[in-house]
């Protein structure tokens, strides 16, 4: 199936601005997005261990003066609990459920702009506490509340049932709203184009939905991941895109989720 212009939808993200900085950790690293450029500090050298180490990194990259900054969690799964049923004294149960505790991490909650959702997820302390003393208006949030409220605002009551898919490099996200209510959502790995296919349709089948009557829509469209795109286009005709290519004047492809490399919140 020929992809066009027509399956290109406009999102309105709330892009990085002059004097915004996004830092985004990942598993591998941290990247630092400004408006103009990013850069990627590996763990390997591991300089966040140091903190006079990792001051002069940023200091010389001009990484240090921004009148707002976001710290976006990549590196760590969540779970997601909605807030009728949540108990604040049994997160450590609900993390447990889907991801292993790790006693070195600290659980941290974001409540979604609806206030319909509590995300769970862990997070390196130390790590925190050095952000925090660099950037003094630091925020801190987990990618996945990005997705929910960017996908909350776009839902309609009427829009019917929407399979989201969010691609990064090693994993990627599958939500699923019916109108504006969010049915289900969880994130797999994957290497290859029969991973993707498989927990894509296993989805679909536990939610008993027919190809025919919901959508797919593409969180950005990538030249890296079109093989991805192609596999599922064999089993689901209303695939979408929303466009992401309008604002970034940088090269994406070291990025490992490429839909958020320009976006502050």
């Amino acid at each position: 199936m020929e992809i066009g212009p027509q399956y290109l939808m406009q999102f309105n993200k709330n892009i990085i601005k002059e004097k915004e900085l996004s830092i985004q950790v990942h598993i591998d690293g941290l990247f630092f997005c400004t408006h103009s450029s990013h850069l990627f500090i590996d763990n390997d050298s591991s300089p966040i261990k140091t903190d006079s180490t990792f001051k002069k990194i940023l200091e010389d990259n001009s990484l240090l003066d921004f009148r707002r900054v976001n710290c976006i969690y990549f590196n760590q799964p969540a779970t997601f609990v909605p807030t009728p049923l949540y108990d604040s004294s049994r997160k450590e149960n609900y993390v447990k459920q889907n991801i292993s505790l790790d006693a070195k991490l600290k659980i941290t909650c974001d409540d979604t702009l609806d206030k319909e959702i509590k995300i769970l997820h862990q997070v390196h302390s130390r790590e925190k506490e050095l952000l925090m003393q660099l950037y003094k208006n630091i925020k801190f949030t987990h990618f996945t509340k990005i997705i929910y409220d960017y996908l909350s605002k776009l839902v309609k009551s009427d829009s019917g049932i929407v399979m989201y898919l969010h691609l990064q490099d090693k994993f990627f996200d599958v939500m699923v709203f019916d109108g504006q209510k969010l049915l289900f959502y969880n994130s797999y790995n994957y290497k290859y184009e029969e991973d993707f296919l498989y927990y894509s349709l296993a989805v679909a089948e536990e939610l008993s939905l027919n190809p025919e009557e919901f959508s797919i829509i593409f969180l950005g469209k990538f030249n890296r991941y079109n093989a991805y795109y192609k596999a599922l286009e064999n089993y689901q005709e209303k695939l979408k895109y929303i466009y992401d290519g309008s604002g970034i004047t940088f090269d994406q492809k070291q990025h490992p989720a490429p839909f958020f490399i320009n976006i502050f919140d």
